[in-house]
């Protein structure tokens, strides 16, 4: 009843999601204007909003959803003290995946770049092989990544959405909410039943993915992403905090690089993360050697990928200084990433 008062719109009202607030009090002496907004006095004072409520609970049960609140003992430790904590959540799928542990948030761009894809690849394999539950927002990008990795090694993962749950997005996605059901898994949201997701919904489920892990990794996000905003609201939430640094000129990597100035953790490999949160790596050594490299490192190989080129043409394409492109060659040839061929040519090594 209260979340119905509440109303379910972009901005959470903190009168009513106040962690100690009674709802049982609440509702039998509703608070007043100012206290709340009108419109939501008027709904708290409203004679039908107990049979709104039981419609509510049947439409989610039609929809095969679970409805959970903080008084369930099923609700997420984590959000009990939440200064805007959910009042209620509709989960479908495994609830008891939002208990496993260890887990990650793992976020980031909507339309990473090649570098990103394969870094975020490379993360979420690593985490999902070692049995750390990923949670991440369904979205496009780097989202989607964290998913069917965790699908594809048959780990459990959660996708919290901005909107019902009865219609997915994007909905390109479908199929890949159903695979995350399937696997163990389970989709969640705040917003009942046909009620689809907003501009504003997005701020509100974000408050949700930073606290619902001790860890948040963000693999690529520009200054105004909604992952930058996440980051920092699981750091207020007191959890650990990650971000991949990349190339320098790089849109999508200049929110990492804020995240870093700001005091975040800089992703040195899955294997130091796999470190940080207590789990044995269950990687191979190339996905890891992989992500280790530096965003310079990286530049360099891509170029290669197609075949052997002049080192000249390969320093052009990557735009670094003649003295970083050297250095940063030097150290790929010492790994035995690169090898150098007759004609000036570069090329693939044995270790890439």
């Amino acid at each position: 009843m209260l979340a119905l008062a509440e109303g379910f719109g972009p901005a959470p009202i903190a009168a009513l999601l106040d962690p100690d607030l009674d709802p049982a009090a609440t509702i039998a002496a509703p608070p007043s204007v100012p206290d709340v907004p009108p419109r939501v006095a008027r709904r708290l004072r409203h004679p039908g909003l107990a049979a709104q409520a039981f419609a509510l609970q049947f439409a989610a049960a039609r929809h095969g959803l679970q409805l959970l609140t903080p008084d369930d003992a099923r609700y997420p430790e984590r959000w009990r003290a939440m200064p805007v904590r959910p009042l209620a959540l509709f989960v479908r799928g495994d609830v008891a995946a939002l208990a496993r542990r260890p887990a990650a948030t793992l976020v980031g761009s909507r339309t990473p770049t090649p570098y990103g894809a394969e870094a975020a690849q490379a993360i979420a394999v690593s985490l999902a092989r070692a049995g750390v539950t990923l949670w991440s927002g369904l979205a496009r990008g780097i989202d989607g990544a964290a998913h069917r990795a965790s699908v594809a090694a048959g780990a459990p993962t959660v996708a919290v959405l901005a909107g019902g749950l009865d219609r997915i997005y994007p909905p390109e996605h479908e199929a890949l909410a159903e695979e995350i059901v399937a696997g163990g898994g389970c989709l969640l949201s705040e917003l009942p039943p046909g009620h689809r997701a907003l501009r504003g919904h997005f701020p509100r489920r974000n408050r949700l993915l930073a606290a619902g892990t001790g860890a948040t990794i963000v693999v690529e996000a520009s200054l105004t992403s909604g992952a930058l905003q996440t980051a920092r609201l699981a750091a207020e939430a007191g959890a650990d905090v990650y971000a991949l640094p990349g190339p320098w000129r790089s849109e999508r990597s200049q929110g990492c690089h804020r995240l870093l100035n700001e005091g975040a953790s800089v992703v040195e490999s899955p294997e130091m993360l796999l470190r940080d949160l207590g789990v044995a790596a269950a990687n191979s050594a190339g996905a890891a050697r992989q992500l280790a490299r530096c965003a310079d490192q990286e530049a360099i190989v891509r170029q290669l990928r197609a075949g052997p080129r002049p080192s000249d043409v390969v320093q052009r394409e990557c735009g670094l200084p003649r003295d970083e492109f050297l250095r940063t060659l030097f150290a790929l040839e010492a790994d035995g990433a690169v090898a150098r061929l007759p004609g000036d040519l570069l090329a693939l090594g044995a270790r890439r």
